[in-house]
């Protein structure tokens, strides 16, 4: 039985990381935050240009402006975690800590956008279900210079 239980806590514990991963891919507002303003950390930051990712990512033609967030997903996903087993529902967190930020502003030709990157904080709402859903609000803390 002793045996058993050195076997099963190591396996267990490299299981809880994809049950998370499987419990976000069903909820679709999750799903649908992340696809729109997530930016992949396996990519360096500076490559990224609002003209690619808005075309790569299908974000609605009539947004003038369209903000992206490059961070690990799973500091996202802590936002609204309020302890172990509970967690922030219809409400508005801002994050702790300042993000760095991709901010597309369309320009006056109406099909290229202006690339604007910063460190800021953001406030993120917490859906009904308890995962982010939409981001609110931004406070710039500093640009980032090319």
């Amino acid at each position: 039985m002793a045996s058993s239980l050195k076997v099963l806590g190591p396996l267990l514990a490299l299981l809880f990381p994809l049950c998370e991963l499987f419990v976000h891919s069903q909820n679709l507002s999750w799903r649908e935050f992340m696809k729109q303003h997530h930016l992949n950390t396996n990519w360096e930051f500076s490559k990224y240009r609002c003209n690619d990712l808005m075309r790569e990512r299908d974000i609605p033609k009539d947004k003038n402006n369209h903000l992206f967030v490059y961070t690990l997903w799973q500091k996202i996903e802590r936002m609204c975690i309020r302890n172990w087993r509970d967690r922030y529902r219809n409400v508005y967190i801002w994050g702790q800590y300042p993000f760095k930020t991709l901010k597309c502003y369309r320009k006056n030709n109406k099909s290229n956008y202006k690339d604007y990157k910063s460190y800021s904080y953001i406030e993120f709402h917490c859906s009904k279900n308890g995962y982010v859903d939409s981001i609110e609000d931004m406070r710039v803390l500093e640009v980032i210079s090319r």
